[in-house]
């Protein structure tokens, strides 16, 4: 999900799209047709992860089936085309860095283009609410650079081992001692919050140091953090890998209640349209968040039960998303671009409709940690009238007047609420990091997929993708 300032982290098919798609995925090492004859791979969750995973196999001809408990696709990701007439919203997943190269890629093959967000001309510059008091412009930029300075000489003089088993509160706690302003510190806690989606004291201070590290001696966004949107929307990419699956390969409304292995064959027992079944397969791909996975029975599945254990424990932010429509972005005539970092409801804010033309625009405000479990409303719906006033309140604080263009209609995500979620990115515990296992191979007949489950890319969409990928990859050449 990520916001759009401070510490990163975070329609239809084309013929020729497919057709790019289905030559790099023959190219790949493994994928004979012998090797794939009369094989069928199950894929459990239709989020990115599960749609990529099986993309890649439909196209090397293996036989496909997708259970997703949803009655949507996309899982994390969603696209909101009707809070403002003729403009997308994005609810759950949006950014893509320069260097998420797997999901740059996989949307060229689909002939899906980006948004490039350096290239648009926004007037005004950010503003932080934070200690009770609007600081502009580049007020922030002292303290991000002096904390990624000193993550940078922490990380050669402590080591990974002992930031590991830290929290993150406590590393910030030594890093900003002597600071002259206690805005400092919650103004450190309001921005993990906002990138993992978890209090200060629930991240592992490896994770926040390693991110702050490779910032240290850039300019902000030089690396090209946050520089892209899917132009039109992540359903686009959605609609289109299901395109190249196949509506029919999907199934909706279908819940996986147990894994069993058994002769070489995995069974499934799916709890969906007409009750519960038995599917037999050769091989599956879970990708579901993992504490949706505390739901299935995987005592007969081959899987080692501490690998279950680790992956349902692993830490999971609660970022929630509050958008407001709005008839026209004030805020930039009171010199305000709309982005900014608070400690207070406002948490991180941007414009969710920079860049687009419609009929009115929209602004997120997103937070986490408490905050995102603590937000009224439902999981996806309308927002409760009383947040909606606090964070237009807010919002006349941080740019005078410009709440007063305000429309009615605002919604929520609370991805922490969302069943099928049940929390919107992983981020590790204090000591959380040496206990994961080992998810880039197969257990016996089960591979995981998932952002949780990229070494690199957690938390990202790219992540998500290029897990699901890898998962496609390992079943193809074990086929």
């Amino acid at each position: 999900m990520g916001n759009a300032t401070g510490i990163t982290r975070r329609q239809a098919i084309t013929a020729a799209g497919g057709a790019v798609l289905a030559a790099s995925v023959a190219s790949l090492p493994g994928m004979t047709a012998g090797a794939r004859a009369g094989a069928r791979v199950d894929v459990v969750g239709a989020g990115l992860a599960g749609l990529a995973c099986a993309a890649r196999l439909v196209a090397a001809g293996v036989d496909v089936r997708i259970w997703e408990a949803r009655d949507r696709l996309g899982g994390r990701t969603l696209t909101d085309l009707n809070l403002v007439p003729g403009a997308w919203v994005e609810c759950g997943g949006e950014f893509i860095d320069a260097g998420h190269s797997a999901m740059r890629r996989l949307c060229a093959d689909l002939g899906i283009s980006l948004q490039d967000l350096q290239q648009l001309d926004i007037p005004g510059t950010s503003r932080d609410l934070v200690a009770g008091r609007v600081h502009r412009g580049a007020w922030a930029s002292g303290p991000d650079a002096r904390l990624a300075n000193r993550a940078a000489r922490d990380l050669r003089a402590v080591g990974t081992t002992r930031l590991g088993r830290m929290s993150a509160a406590a590393w910030l706690a030594r890093a900003i001692t002597g600071w002259p302003s206690s805005a400092f510190a919650r103004y450190g806690a309001a921005l993990v919050r906002g990138e993992y989606g978890v209090e200060p004291l629930a991240l592992s201070a490896e994770w926040l140091v390693n991110d702050l590290a490779g910032d240290a001696g850039a300019d902000e966004h030089a690396d090209g953090a946050e520089r892209y949107r899917i132009d039109g929307g992540t359903v686009r990419l959605v609609t289109s890998l299901e395109r190249s699956i196949g509506a029919g390969r999907i199934t909706r409304g279908a819940r996986l209640v147990a894994v069993t292995v058994s002769g070489g064959r995995a069974s499934l027992a799916i709890d969906g349209p007409g009750g519960l079944r038995t599917e037999a397969t050769d091989r599956v791909v879970i990708t579901l968040p993992p504490r949706v996975l505390a739901d299935v029975d995987m005592r007969r599945s081959g899987v080692p039960r501490d690998v279950v254990r680790s992956i349902q424990a692993i830490g999971m932010g609660t970022n929630a998303k509050l958008i407001i429509p709005f008839d026209d972005p004030a805020w930039e005539s009171r010199g305000w671009n709309g982005d900014g970092t608070s400690d207070t409801a406002l948490g991180s804010t941007w414009q969710a409709t920079m860049g687009q033309r419609a009929d009115g625009v929209a602004l997120t405000t997103l937070v986490g940690g408490l905050p995102g479990v603590r937000i009224p409303g439902p999981d996806h719906g309308p927002a409760t009238a009383a947040s909606v006033a606090e964070r237009l309140a807010l919002v006349g604080r941080v740019a005078p007047g410009a709440q007063d263009s305000a429309r009615s209609g605002a919604v929520v995500h609370a991805w922490a609420r969302d069943r099928f979620a049940r929390g919107s990115y992983s981020a590790a515990r204090p000591g959380q990091d040496s206990t994961w296992p080992d998810f880039g191979r197969p257990y016996g007949l089960v591979h995981f997929a998932g952002e949780h489950t990229d070494e690199d890319y957690s938390g990202f969409m790219e992540g998500a993708v290029r897990s699901g990928q890898r998962a496609a990859q390992q079943v193809l050449a074990r086929l």
